[in-house]
């Protein structure tokens, strides 16, 4: 494959490559998601032809880079070369039903390694399929100012980012009364997602993304830090009126149940290592 690569990139010039997108026009064949070896193939050429940029020296000059990456992310050897990027998007697609060695060990370490070392700005993740499991996923960064999410409600995303300014969720909303798939949501409990629980967790924010302004629409960077319980009152009443206008109308008690966070997470200790 470097080859290969190697043979047919070596007729162009790339100093003045400054967008990369390796994420093909469509993740489905003949209506089903990519198998394995598909993806082995994509990785492995997509990684072969980062080789080949990084010995002319031109990743350093990228400022937007698209990947489409599974549980392996070789992207990690490659994110010191790319210290001018201005975006960074990951579309993840892992094999289905991975092991939780797997998943634990070596899947969510190198994706939290992967955005702890970008200096993007703007990082746009987008799940195209993952293992589904209720495990926390750490994004600590000190450089990420915009996270575009698209996921499942199980993602479970803490972020720690101290520029973070504004977090974007983009949650299926096609279905009537089926769309939110949070743990342990009632059947007829799903019309509505439930926003600063679905996908990425507000309540990771208290301490940890002191500059956010909004959040999924909502305008919470007037809101001061003072203990978690008067801070996540303040924010409870924004999400709750949020939640109002989409149509709503649970009442704030029984929405808070099952719709709100109740305390201040408690993050893992270990975050982007490889075990």
């Amino acid at each position: 494959m470097d080859y290969l690569v190697f043979s047919q990139m070596s007729l162009l010039s790339l100093h003045k490559l400054r967008e990369l997108d390796l994420v093909p026009e469509s993740v489905k064949q003949e209506g089903r998601l990519l198998g394995q070896r598909i993806m082995d193939s994509y990785s492995s050429f997509d990684c072969s032809l980062l080789r080949h940029i990084s010995r002319l020296g031109s990743l350093r000059c990228l400022t937007r880079l698209d990947m489409l990456v599974d549980q392996n992310l070789y992207l990690e050897q490659f994110m010191a070369e790319l210290p001018n990027l201005l975006e960074l998007g990951l579309s993840i697609l892992t094999r289905p039903g991975l092991s939780k060695h797997v998943y634990l060990h070596e899947y969510i370490p190198r994706l939290e390694a992967v955005v702890a070392a970008t200096k993007a700005p703007v990082l746009k993740v987008t799940v195209v399929a993952e293992t589904r499991r209720q495990v926390i996923k750490v994004f600590k960064n000190n450089y990420v100012e915009k996270l575009v999410l698209t996921g499942p409600c199980t993602f479970n995303l803490f972020p720690v980012m101290v520029r973070l300014k504004e977090v974007v969720v983009n949650l299926e909303t096609s279905f009537l009364d089926n769309n939110c798939t949070y743990w342990k949501s009632r059947i007829n409990d799903r019309g509505l997602h439930r926003a600063g629980l679905c996908c990425v967790n507000i309540g990771a924010v208290y301490e940890n993304c002191p500059n956010l302004e909004r959040f999924m629409g909502v305008e919470v960077g007037t809101v001061r830090r003072w203990t978690f319980n008067k801070w996540n009152i303040r924010m409870k009443k924004k999400f709750y009126d949020d939640y109002l206008q989409q149509g709503g109308a649970k009442e704030m008690k029984a929405w808070a149940k099952t719709r709100w966070v109740s305390r201040c997470p408690v993050l893992p200790e270990n975050i982007g290592v490889v075990n």
